[in-house]
């Protein structure tokens, strides 16, 4: 199935998000959350109990570990999904402590993303360790000389081909053509925020309320 997940921390963009578009997945990231948080009192956790309640239990939503170590990775996701129950998944990042956690935490029955992949080797260890799921920073990979789409592609051709079950994302996208290059290189699930989802949905030929 088709994922366009939403990536923000800020209730009213994802209330309006919702009743526009086919949003079926939502996600937060470090930077994100640390802006759509600043100056209030509202916790991370306490606004991802929030967003749960908003968005339903059986909704994907995905949360980062903070920790450095396998062990403080296993811990922030124990305590994650026990916060936010439901359909929640955990971000893992693609690192050796990271491929320790993963591991662990499928034996718990945790649920992980490995996260900020930037190769098929990451992906491959990532999904031997047990991901349910890869994150290709696209727009992170070009910045540094690289073919971020391309990544896309030869990792789901990599999971093709050797009949892993792993889903690919593509993240850190920031244009309409980014996600239909990421859609048409193979990845299933694409981060998309309120501004992504308006211009995708709003291109010039067509337009009815420009």
């Amino acid at each position: 199935m088709l994922e366009f997940c939403l990536v923000t921390f800020d209730i009213d963009e994802i209330r309006e998000a919702s009743a526009l578009f086919p949003v079926n997945c939502y996600a937060d990231n470090p930077s994100v959350a640390a802006k759509d948080l600043a100056g209030g009192r509202t916790t991370f956790l306490s606004r991802s109990r929030e967003i749960r309640a908003a968005i339903g239990d059986e909704v994907p939503f995905y949360l980062e570990v903070l920790g450095d170590t396998s062990g403080e990775m296993v811990e922030d996701a124990r305590r994650i999904v026990r916060e936010i129950p439901g359909n929640t998944l955990v971000k893992i990042p693609a690192c050796p402590e990271g491929y320790k956690a993963i591991p662990e935490l499928k034996n718990l029955g945790i649920r992980a993303s490995c996260t900020a992949v930037f190769d098929v080797n990451q992906a491959l260890l990532a999904a031997a360790a047990g991901a349910v799921c890869v994150a290709v920073y696209v727009s992170r990979l070009d910045k540094r000389g690289g073919d971020g789409i391309g990544v896309v592609r030869a990792i789901r051709q990599a999971f093709d081909k050797h009949g892993i079950d792993c889903m690919v994302c593509a993240a850190s996208l920031k244009t309409p053509g980014d996600v239909e290059r990421a859609l048409m290189a193979g990845a299933q699930n694409v981060t998309v925020d309120l501004a992504m989802l308006k211009s995708m949905a709003c291109q010039e030929r067509g337009v009815r309320n420009a």
